[in-house]
This record gives C-alpha cells, structure tokens and sequence, in this order.
C-alpha cells in the first residue's frame, strides 16, 4: 500500500495535494478513533499514517512562509544630500520587517544576512520624503514576499550658512573706580553652519571672561559656542571659526588737585597773599594708561596788571589731557586771588634788652655803647604786621665765635628771619667788650 501511495504522489501533484488534505485531517480521524473494536488494526493505521506524514514533510518539502524582524535598510547615495546642501534630520538605524516565502528546508537553513535592502537617496528633497525600500535577496529558491513597511520616512532641511554676532559676557564686576572704556571684538561676525532651523535658532555666538583684577587694558582669546535666545547651547552647527580676540580698554576714575599758574605782579606795595580754587579737587574719568599717572589738572592761566591793589575772583576753564573728562563739575572753576597791602612796623630794643647766648663760662660780657638803642623795622602783609608785638620775635648777640677776651663787633641776630617779607635792623652790630672773670 505504500509502494502505491508513493508512486502516486511522485506521478501526480494532485495526488500529492490530496495526501497533504488526508494528512491534515489524521489529528480529527485520531481523536475520533473507537479503540473498543478492531484495535490493533486501528494502532497500526495510526502508526503507519504518522509515518508517512513524517515521509511527506521530510521528502516532498512543502512551501511555507516566514518573517525576519528588524532587518537593516542601507542608504545609498548620500553624496547626492551633499551636493543638494540638505542633511537628514531623523537619521538613524532603519529597520523593517521581511516575509520570505519558499521552500521549507531553504526557507528555514536561510538568515537575514541574505536579504539586502536599500533607499536610494538620489530622489530626496528638502522636508518630508517617502522612499522606496529596494530588495534583493541571497537565493534562488527563496524570495521576498513583502517588505513591513516598504518605505521609510527621510526628513531632511537645507544647509545654510548665515553670520552671526559674537557676544561677550562678563562674569563678574570691575574692581572700585574702575571701568570698561570700550570693548573690541574680532571678529565681530561669525558664520554658523548647518540644518536651516538650527541655524535660525542660533540667536548670538558667545563666550564669558572675567574682570574682577583687571586693572589695565588688555587682550584676550576666547572659544565661541552657538547660544540660543535663552542662553542655551546649539547643537548640530559648526563654525567657520571657533575663536575671537577681545580687546578691553579699561578706564579709570579718580580724585585730581586743580592748579592754576598766576603771572605778573599787583601794584606796588601789594602782594598776593593766596590762591583759592573752588572746587580744589575734581573727579576726572579717562583711559587707565592716562589717570595712572594724572595729579593735577591746570586751569587756564591768569595774568595780574599791575594795577590789581584788592583781592579779585575770576572764572576759569580746566585744560583737560586728551581723553580725560570731568566726572561732575559743569562750568569753569572759580579763582580767588587775595592780594594785600605790604605795611611796615617799628620797635625799639635796648641793647640790654638781647639775650647774650653761647657765651664762654670763663667770660663775661660788657656793653660798650650802652645808650644805642636797636631800631626793628618789619614790612610785610597787613594781616601779618598788625597783630605783631615785640613777643612774636627774638633778637640776641651770639658768641659762639669768641675764645679770648677782647672787643668784638658782634651782628644782631634775629630769629625766624625768612618769617616776614623783610626786616631791617639799626644799628646792625653792637660792639662789646669781653673780659674774664676773676677768680
């Protein structure tokens, strides 16, 4: 019987068709089988059916059906993006779902390493692109009977290539009375490359640097990053130039004397007594390398006539170095010159009245003109001559110089001499006798 059996199914696919329905139904015939008559009969034809299944599946090999997962799609072509200045947004691993059909014995002994699938890039525009998913496959007697998806989404966005501004932040604050006169940045422009909405979002280029101790100008080297319009980093850009030099002019601020050059004299028998500036100090602002060394600030010079017999007040402007402005002051400065008359006064000293100083103890001193007054003159200011008394200076006879008795003429002293504007003595020496003392 199964001699025939076989030589039917290798004569006739249809007989072989009905073999394979018989066979699909030995599981119904099986459960439906009454062992109570004829059972030996009815095991045999179980065990002979079960085995000319086995013969069936291992011989005839039927056509089945199978699918692979997450089988990798290659892109091809890329080099057409690069010319077409378009990158792909959303690229990463594609992978899609292959059902193959084929043999079973084939089917079964193939891998996914055998199926080739592909997205060719040279149809990509700019935006959303639908691409179909090429295949191949590495056999004859087993193929692809569909692809789960058979496209796969490529978005993609022009490169662009747009200037941006370079932007310093400073981290922290100058030190007191110092401050940013200007800042230079090169370049100022700096132009960011990539994806068009990564680019559009780049709002400024950005490096920070801090201040706190510096206190000259100076020149500094900083690296850029892309940041948006909140502060945050950019990515999927590049830069045309990563770096920029920032030069900082720093200035400083400070408290300089205002002086003034008076020339030419008042009338005769006058003096200027004072100069006053009001304000005496200004606060001036300029660039560090200037106010470093920055004491003094002249006001435009005044020049006296001649005739000038009061004090006067005359308004003037402060000569400013380039560069340097007042912080404060607006208008001129004003000038008050106290010009007073010279007065003279006279005293009259006995000669007894002189104080005889560094005389040697072995000696004594005798006056020989005893009755010749000494006459002081004094000329100087009026603030200064009318409240002077005969207390205010000292006259004396020095005698230093003298080692053995004898007559000496010896010259009036007066102390503090540069005091007064000039002072007049009469007589100018005094002759006296010096003689030792006897034991």
């Amino acid at each position: 019987m199964l001699k025939s059996v076989k030589q039917l199914l290798i004569g006739s696919g249809k007989a072989i068709s009905r073999a394979s329905r018989w066979i699909r139904s030995i599981p119904n015939r099986f459960f439906n089988v009454n062992f109570s008559h004829n059972t030996g009969k009815k095991m045999l034809s179980v065990a002979l059916a079960l085995l000319f299944w086995l013969f069936v599946m291992d011989q005839v090999d039927p056509e089945i059906t199978r699918v692979f997962e997450n089988v990798p799609v290659q892109l091809i072509n890329l080099q057409e993006l690069d010319q077409n200045n378009l990158k792909i947004m959303n690229q990463h691993d594609y992978m899609v779902n292959v059902e193959v059909v084929g043999r079973r014995n084939n089917v079964l002994n193939m891998s996914s390493n055998s199926i080739y699938l592909w997205a060719d890039m040279r149809t990509v525009r700019n935006g959303n692109n639908n691409i179909y998913i090429n295949r191949t496959i590495n056999s004859e007697a087993v193929n692809i009977k569909g692809i789960f998806p058979n496209e796969i989404l490529i978005t993609t966005e022009r490169i662009v290539s747009i200037p941006k501004p370079v932007k310093i932040t400073l981290t922290d604050r100058y030190s007191e009375s110092f401050f940013q006169e200007r800042m230079t940045i090169s370049p100022e422009e700096v132009k960011v490359t990539g994806p068009e909405s990564f680019v559009s979002s780049v709002s400024y280029l950005g490096a920070s640097i801090a201040v706190g101790t510096v206190e000259d100008d100076f020149s500094r080297e900083v690296t850029l990053l892309p940041y948006d319009s909140s502060g945050e980093v950019v990515n999927g850009v590049t830069l045309d130039l990563n770096y920029a030099t920032v030069f900082i002019a720093i200035g400083k601020i400070q408290n300089v004397e205002v002086k003034v050059e008076v020339d030419g004299l008042p009338m005769e028998g006058y003096r200027v007594v004072s100069i006053n500036i009001v304000p005496g100090q200004v606060m001036v602002t300029g660039p560090v390398s200037i106010t470093r060394n920055l004491t003094t600030i002249m006001a435009e010079g005044i020049t006296l006539d001649g005739d000038e017999n009061t004090s006067i007040t005359v308004e003037r402007d402060l000569i400013l170095p380039e560069g340097i402005a007042i912080q404060s002051l607006i208008g001129p400065v004003q000038i008050e010159i106290e010009i007073e008359q010279i007065q003279s006064k006279e005293f009259v000293f006995s000669v007894f009245d002189l104080p005889i100083v560094n005389l040697n103890a072995d000696f004594k001193v005798e006056i020989i003109d005893e009755e010749s007054p000494i006459n002081v003159k004094i000329s100087d200011i009026e603030s200064v001559i009318a409240p002077l008394t005969k207390n205010d200076f000292q006259l004396d006879l020095n005698l230093s110089n003298v080692d053995k008795p004898g007559i000496y003429r010896l010259k009036v002293n007066f102390a503090d001499l540069e005091r007064f504007e000039e002072v007049l003595i009469d007589p100018v020496y005094v002759e006296v006798n010096v003689v030792e003392i006897e034991e």
